[in-house]
């Protein structure tokens, strides 16, 4: 079979792609539903030492600025996590990434969190 026999008989890319994007669909919404589960029980002490590199100063700051410093690191966990994920590579860990992605939102909410408590204050202290 020649070269544009097999090209012929192959689906277009526009469906190919199409395909996985359906296919991504349910795992996308089951690993959400584990991660924002496992969000709630995230504990900073326990589980980010596992994850990323971090010292002792940085794992106690509880501040936004604290926060957007371990964001940064676990976005760029995530990032390389989700390249070996699709590179195929020997050393790709669903769990790991699953607990990347739990930490991230926690984290986020946290965040989230930190600076709703600080924003009324610096409000009221600005009207007077």
């Amino acid at each position: 079979m020649s070269g544009k026999q097999r090209r012929a008989n192959e689906e277009p890319e526009a469906s190919r792609g199409a395909r996985r994007m359906r296919a991504r669909a349910p795992a996308k919404r089951m690993f959400a539903t584990m991660a924002a589960a496992g969000a709630k029980a995230y504990s900073r002490a326990r589980d980010l030492p596992k994850l990323i590199a971090l010292w002792p100063h940085e794992l106690d700051d509880a501040s936004a600025e604290g926060c957007r410093l371990v964001l940064g690191k676990l976005r760029r966990a995530l990032r390389a996590e989700r390249r070996r994920a699709r590179s195929g590579h020997w050393s790709y860990d669903l769990n790991r990434h699953l607990a990347l992605v739990t930490a991230y939102k926690a984290e986020a909410w946290r965040l989230k969190a930190e600076e709703a408590r600080v924003r009324p204050t610096a409000l009221a202290v600005a009207e007077p």
